[in-house]
């Protein structure tokens, strides 16, 4: 153990676990990721059985590449640099390539088990029209969105990922943020929510 190791992250010496071939290091590592690494996918590809295959395809490819993480960057980001090529080789396979999302997950889909049925109507209605604000936003904004907001990944673990500068993560965020209010405002504006 050199004098770094004390300092690594929990995930950090569970990559290494699995970089030297212990299986329930894997299985732990699987069972910690696999769900975030498939909306990750699922937000690239839209598709579920696409994002699926994609999802084994990252995960073979960290039991076979483990070793070769350097941990210069969060577990996490490294992970995601994985499914993000993962996804555009899918992409690239079926003849697709404009990288498209779903729909976020956004604060209204949030079920509030003393909301009445009144509320929770009010709700479905604003996530469809987030949805349909989404949609609207370029690949690149969605993207942006989707990992600052709901992979709460940091600025410069995005820039890293997706190989930009930090400036550009922030100008990107800026104008989907811009964009995406007014979207919303044109869509409250012709579909109200009562």
């Amino acid at each position: 153990m050199n004098e770094h190791s004390a300092h690594r992250s929990p995930d950090h010496r569970l990559l290494m676990d699995v970089a030297a071939g212990n299986h329930s290091a894997f299985e732990t590592f699987y069972h910690r990721y696999a769900t975030r690494v498939y909306h990750y996918l699922l937000s690239l590809l839209r598709d579920p059985s696409a994002a699926e295959e994609a999802l084994a395809d990252v995960m073979v490819a960290v039991w076979d590449s483990a070793k070769t993480y350097k941990g210069e960057s969060q577990v996490s980001t490294w992970l995601l640099g994985i499914a993000r090529h993962k996804a555009i080789d899918t992409l690239r396979r079926v003849s697709r390539y404009e990288m498209t999302t779903v729909p976020l997950e956004s604060a209204a889909e949030q079920i509030d088990p003393h909301d009445g049925p009144m509320d929770l109507l009010v709700q479905e209605a604003l996530a469809a029209q987030t949805k349909q604000a989404l949609e609207q936003l370029s690949p690149e904004h969605r993207e942006v969105l989707y990992l600052a907001f709901y992979q709460e990944m940091p600025y410069q673990d995005i820039a890293n990922l997706l190989d930009i500068p930090v400036n550009t993560v922030k100008t990107r965020v800026f104008y989907a943020k811009q964009q995406l209010k007014q979207v919303l405002l044109r869509v409250h504006a012709t579909e109200p929510l009562q």
